[in-house]
């Protein structure tokens, strides 16, 4: 009996943090949210149509270059913008090398 439970309160959390945003964290010195939030969204239909009522536009999907791009850029914008897994797996590599290069 416990073992099921566990499971679906594990599987909520992990269904929440999916659809919250990959870079959306509140900014501790100001409280506010950046201008480059990206969800991990998948390409289909409903993903789609379920975006555009959120937002109220299409979703814009991002590669990582372009969102290290926008970020070194200091481009912000209002709706988030969509990778795709793989991209967004693609992303943190990138990322890690730069901090990698860094050090």
């Amino acid at each position: 009996m416990i073992r099921p439970a566990l499971s679906l309160v594990l599987a909520a959390g992990l269904a929440l943090g999916a659809a919250a945003p990959v870079l959306a964290s509140v900014d501790p010195t100001t409280g506010a949210k950046p201008g480059q939030a990206v969800m991990i969204c998948s390409e289909d239909a409903a993903t789609r149509a379920s975006f555009q009522r959120e937002y109220g536009e299409r979703p814009v999907f991002v590669s990582a270059q372009d969102l290290l791009a926008a970020r070194d850029a200091g481009e912000r914008w209002e709706a988030p913008r969509c990778m795709t897994e793989r991209e967004f797996a693609r992303f943190e590599r990138m990322t890690e090398q730069r901090a990698e290069l860094r050090r």
